[in-house]
Parts: C-alpha cells; sequence; structure tokens
C-alpha cells in the first residue's frame, strides 16, 4: 500500500465546497430576480390607475317569474285496458269518428300487430327504393335525405323533443335503409321485398280480429296523456277563479287512452303579486316565455285580472297559437315579459357625464364671449383608442344594480361634422371601456 496523498485530497475538498457555494449563489440570485419580478408586476397591478372591460351586446329585459297552469278545452277518452296501441301522433289532429288507439285481447295479439306494422312500413320502403332510378341523381337525392334527417334529429334531441325526435328517428332509418338497398344491384332488393311479402301475408292471416276501435268523439287534437285536470281546468272556468280558488286547484282521478283538445286556442293562469299585475291591462298584450316545453317567446294576450286577495290576484293569459306545441304542457314556470331593450352592456362605472366641445360645421369650436369654446355636457363612456382614452357618447336604455345598457347618442354625435370622425366615436360591440380610472379626460394618454 502506498502512502495517502493528503495534499491532493485537500485540494479536491476545496474544489467541491467551491463548487456547491458558486451553486448556491446562482440560485439565490435567480431566486431573488423572480421575487422582484413578481414584486413589481404585483405592485404595477394594484397601482394602476386604468381598469377596462370588453362591451358587448345585450338584451334586457323587464320581467318577473311566475307558476302556473296551462289550460285547454280537453276530453278524456275512455279506458281500454293496459294493451293500448296509439295510433295518432301527439298533437296530431283527427276528424269526427277518426281511430285513435286501438286495445288488443292478449299480449300476444298487441305483440304481433306491432311486428305486423314494422313489416308493413319496411316493405313500404323496399318498394319505394325500388322505384328508384339508380345512378348518381338517386344517390345525390337520397344522401340528401339522409343528412337532412340527420340533421333534424339532432336538433330534436338537442332541444330535449323527443315527440320529434321519434318522427326524425323514423324517417332517418327510412332512408338509410332505402339507400343500402337501392344501388345493390344483385337482386337482393327484390328478394327481399318478396320475403317480406309473404311474412306479411302469413302474420295477418294468423291475426286476432277481436280488436276495440277508440273513435275521436269530435274533431280536434289527439294526446296520449291524461293527468287528472281534464275537467279541473278548462279556458271557460279559470275566468272566474279567485286566489283562493287557484290555490286549491288539484288534479282528480283520471285513466283513459288519452285525450281530445278542442279549439283552437288555449289558456295559461297564474297568481300574481298585485304590483306586478298592476303592471297588466285586461285586453292588452305581453310576452310569455315557458322556462321549458316550448322554445319561443310567445304574445299573448290578457284575458282576464281577479281582484286582490292577500296582496295576489289571478291573472289569465290566452294564445291562439301553437296549441298543437302545447299538448303536453301543464304546471309550467314562466317569465312575463314587460319590456326588453337591445344594447350595449357596459359597467355601472364605465358611464360618466363630462363636457363636449360645440362645434360648427366647419369642425371650429364656437366660442362664448369671452373667446372661451362653448361646451355641452354629454353622457358617454371613455374607450381605449390607440394608447389614449376617447370619449363616446351614449344614452342610456336600462340600468340594473351592476351594469347599463346603452347605444351611440346620435344627437350628440351629429356635432361632429365629418362622418370618420363620427364613426370613431360610436360605441360598438367589442370596444374596451375603461371602467376605472384616478385621471381621465379626452385625449389622455393612457399606455
Amino acid at each position: 500500500m502506498g502512502l495517502l496523498d493528503i495534499p491532493a485530497l485537500f485540494k479536491k475538498e476545496i474544489h467541491m465546497k467551491t463548487g456547491t457555494l458558486a451553486t448556491k449563489l446562482m440560485l439565490a440570485a435567480i431566486f431573488l430576480t423572480v421575487l422582484v419580478y413578481f414584486g413589481v408586476s404585483t405592485a404595477a397591478y394594484f397601482n394602476d390607475p386604468y381598469t377596462t372591460t370588453v362591451a358587448y351586446g345585450f338584451v334586457g329585459e323587464d320581467a318577473v317569474t311566475v307558476s302556473g297552469y296551462v289550460v285547454r278545452d280537453e276530453e278524456v277518452l275512455p279506458e281500454g285496458g293496459e294493451l293500448v296501441y296509439s295510433s295518432r301522433g301527439e298533437g296530431e289532429r283527427v276528424g269526427r269518428g277518426g281511430t285513435v288507439a286501438l286495445v288488443y285481447p292478449t299480449a300476444q295479439a298487441l305483440s304481433d300487430a306491432n311486428t305486423l306494422r314494422d313489416l308493413t312500413s319496411q316493405l313500404e320502403q323496399l318498394q319505394h327504393a325500388s322505384s328508384l332510378a339508380s345512378g348518381s341523381r338517386a344517390s345525390a337525392r337520397l344522401d340528401d335525405e339522409i343528412a337532412g334527417a340527420l340533421a333534424e334529429f339532432h336538433g330534436a334531441l338537442a332541444e330535449g323533443g323527443l315527440t320529434a325526435a321519434g318522427e326524425s328517428g323514423r324517417s332517418l332509418r327510412s332512408a338509410v335503409l332505402r339507400r343500402s338497398y337501392a344501388f345493390s344491384g344483385d337482386g337482393g332488393l327484390e328478394a327481399s321485398i318478396a320475403a317480406l311479402g309473404e311474412r306479411i301475408s302469413a302474420l295477418s292471416a294468423s291475426a286476432e280480429t277481436d280488436v276495440v276501435r277508440v273513435s275521436a268523439p269530435s274533431a280536434g287534437l289527439f294526446s296520449g296523456l291524461v293527468d287528472g285536470y281534464e275537467t279541473v281546468l278548462t279556458r271557460s272556468g279559470v275566468l272566474e277563479l279567485d286566489p283562493a280558488g287557484y290555490r286549491a286547484i288539484a288534479p282528480e282521478e283520471a285513466s283513459g287512452v288519452g285525450r281530445m283538445i278542442y279549439g283552437s286556442g288555449w289558456s295559461f293562469v297564474t297568481l300574481m303579486r298585485s304590483e306586478d299585475a298592476k303592471r297588466l291591462q285586461e285586453g292588452g298584450s305581453v310576452r310569455l316565455r315557458f322556462q321549458t316545453g316550448l322554445d319561443r317567446d310567445l304574445t299573448v294576450k290578457v284575458e282576464r285580472i281577479s281582484a286582490e286577495d292577500g296582496g295576489r290576484r289571478v291573472v289569465v293569459f290566452s294564445s291562439e297559437k301553437y296549441l298543437n306545441l302545447a299538448t303536453l304542457l301543464r304546471r309550467q314556470n314562466a317569465q312575463i315579459i314587460f319590456d326588453s331593450h337591445d344594447g350595449i352592456r357596459v359597467p355601472r362605472s364605465a358611464v360618466r357625464v363630462d363636457l363636449q366641445e360645440i362645434v360648427d360645421e366647419s369642425g371650429q369650436p364656437v366660442l362664448d364671449g369671452q373667446g372661451n369654446p362653448k361646451t355641452k355636457s354629454v353622457t358617454g363612456v371613455y374607450c381605449l383608442w390607440g394608447d389614449t382614452a376617447r370619449l363616446k357618447p351614449v344614452k342610456v336604455l336600462w340600468q340594473e344594480d351592476e351594469y347599463i345598457l346603452v347605444a351611440p347618442d346620435e344627437e350628440a354625435l351629429s356635432a361632429f361634422t365629418s362622418e370618420r370622425a363620427r364613426e370613431g366615436r360610436r360605441l360598438r360591440a367589442g370596444d374596451q371601456v375603461i371602467t376605472a380610472a384616478a385621471e381621465v379626460y379626452d385625449g389622455k394618454v393612457v399606455q
């Protein structure tokens, strides 16, 4: 064994300590740099005297939310048992004596009838496919039909319309089936038609004949839902309701294969606060928006406003439109919209009253007797225009606690003689609005 090299070890230890110290100093310098950066950024954030936000288009509404009942003139169709097939779609118009449902004696009879209906539908689709001429035109026509049915199906699902989705789904299946057979060219289409015809003939021969038909007593719209309000709520009856009678509304026991809806109109009855009901006038009109079930605003007539009881009044609205879309609606939350304003939404703190110079037709300031420019008070908002603040005159349309709806003030804009100047002062959706500033005036450099 050789002697231990003490000087070499000592030099190595000094080198390691020096390297470790340099690393620590470098890391400390980086940490201090980051700390200073965030400190300066934070101070700048809190000391920045200018705060901006984006103005955007908005519709403000003066409305109240109520709860009430949709009322129609209805008749419950008689009970027919559990083995019922409804031959009419929801809201479909049926003539007097028209069949609305079939009642089957056994579960097997109902199953066989459903199978027969499916086979018959398939046969009709295949026969239609057979009648189409092969070629690019027929192909394009079927492709367009499939695309349209798919779009309708997707739209119905997105809107929550299950009835419409079911109809669109059937149309989509029909179009896809016809497309799959129309251009096979191998005789498969004719063979399938023949096979389906044989199955239909065999099933029709063995089908039970003891089937009860349920017919419409009078012409109207068919609905497959029975909820017990059919005799409790009538369009003439709700016109006599007072607040006590409204609070006592309750459904009766009822059952049936469906109901017939008569007439062309429907009503909506609700209990409103007296201060809200006083804003309405019998015979007048107002906008009504259901929160679910009907995806559109309705202009309805104020049919009746009852006497006050306990700070409440019964209000009846009526409409002669969209009865076929309202057949499933009953207990509904809705908005009564008294007024609406379409404008540009800005924070309340952004709206200011400032002075604007009066100019003549040539764009020169108009002077008073002392030679000073004449000014007038203008309501407006300051917006970023490059690196300066620019006053854009506005008129107030609607106010809420946190925001104001405004529109460009055309009268104030007319003080600017050139079209370019007027357009540069016109507030638009997307403008950067100054909402807070220690000091701001027209032309002040802010950036």
